[in-house]
């Protein structure tokens, strides 16, 4: 049996692709979409060093995926499209298994690009370094503060759009606000989001192409049960009350350099009045990166910083990160390596080492 079953493969190794695809039969998608693409992401990464900052558990050196995707990506001649992902790693923190869970699941009406509608769950438009795309990060991980003061992926709806020749973007979107994955909303109040962002200029600098943009975003949200990081000081890390999250950012573009720059800020008003009635968290991070051979091996060099109270002392952590990416195949197939010194007031300064091979298919 299994040397027919060798045969056979060799046979239709050696038919025309056509006829071999009508003698094994054709896989098709289940409804009557034009296109329909299957593809996915996988990162495998490893750390060397000290614990880092507080995304990290412990300071014990390990090897695992930091992220390993499967995603459909389809359209429809109605003017629809929609994407469907699942994650089956995609965490920092110490897991006894790994499981499936969803990513992005949405649908989107595109029939007019200044007006785009999308409903189902992704990423909310707050915070250009967290609505930047996973695999095309210059460093391994985003910074400190886009993790704690963004709100990430949600269950909601959205307006977007591009205008003027896509020089001005906008997006805009109501979301249940208690984070992803979760089907319901701990109150009957809706966080509501939006963003601005521009291409102020666009022309030569230093005889190369290049571009600046500008943007901002805020947030709204009414909550009674939102898990947040210890650092904040909540009751049993679960905040209730009111929440504003404020944000700038700027990318300059110029030849082989990039440089990027974001401030974020959000003031929470807890209803325990714990840590206190009101206080204030915010932080920063800017970017510079260089193709040192073009599209081809790229330095970067950033510096950022997160203060999870503003009016107490000694709580801030700044982190300096040093690292470079070899891009064998662009964004499918690079290398990256990044080294962090992480500074936390009245602790040791913490070293450590990224290492990561990314591969999309």
């Amino acid at each position: 049996m299994r040397r027919r079953s060798i045969v056979l493969l060799l046979v239709c190794c050696l038919l025309p692709t056509g006829l071999a695809a009508q003698s094994l039969g054709v896989i098709k998608p289940g409804g009557k979409e034009p296109t329909l693409s299957i593809g996915g992401l996988l990162q495998v990464q490893t750390e060397v060093g000290d614990r880092g900052d507080s995304r990290w558990a412990n300071d014990n050196d390990r090897v695992y995926l930091r992220r390993a995707r499967l995603n459909a990506i389809g359209k429809f001649l109605e003017e629809f499209d929609f994407k469907l992902e699942m994650d089956f790693a995609g965490t920092l923190a110490n897991t006894t298994g790994l499981r499936g869970q969803l990513t992005d699941g949405y649908v989107n009406w595109n029939r007019r690009p200044d007006a785009n509608i999308r409903i189902g769950q992704f990423k909310t438009p707050f915070g250009y370094e967290q609505l930047y795309a996973d695999p095309r990060l210059f460093t391994l991980e985003r910074s400190l503060v886009n993790d704690r003061l963004t709100v990430s992926r949600q269950l909601g709806m959205q307006v977007n759009g591009d205008l003027f020749e896509k020089k001005l973007s906008y997006a805009v979107g109501a979301f249940n606000g208690n984070g992803v994955n979760n089907n319901f909303n701990d109150d009957d109040r809706f966080l509501l989001a939006g963003r601005l962002s521009g291409v102020l200029w666009q022309g030569k600098l230093g005889g190369q192409s290049g571009s600046w943009s500008l943007g901002g975003n805020v947030y709204s949200s009414e909550d009674t049960n939102i898990p947040e990081p210890a650092e904040f000081g909540f009751d049993s890390n679960i905040f209730s009350g009111d929440r504003l999250g404020t944000g700038v950012d700027t990318q300059l573009q110029a030849g082989r350099f990039d440089f990027w720059a974001e401030v974020l800020r959000t003031k929470w008003e807890p209803t325990s009045r714990r840590p206190s009635a009101s206080f204030e968290s915010e932080g920063w991070y800017a970017q510079g990166s260089y193709y040192v051979v073009k599209d081809r091996v790229q330095v970067v060099l950033k510096a950022e910083t997160f203060d999870p109270r503003t009016k107490v002392d000694n709580d801030a952590t700044d982190i300096g990160t040093a690292g470079v990416n070899w891009y064998l195949k662009g964004h499918d197939l690079k290398l990256q390596a990044n080294y962090q010194r992480v500074r936390i007031e009245n602790q040791d300064d913490q070293d450590k080492v990224l290492a990561r091979i990314q591969v999309i298919f």
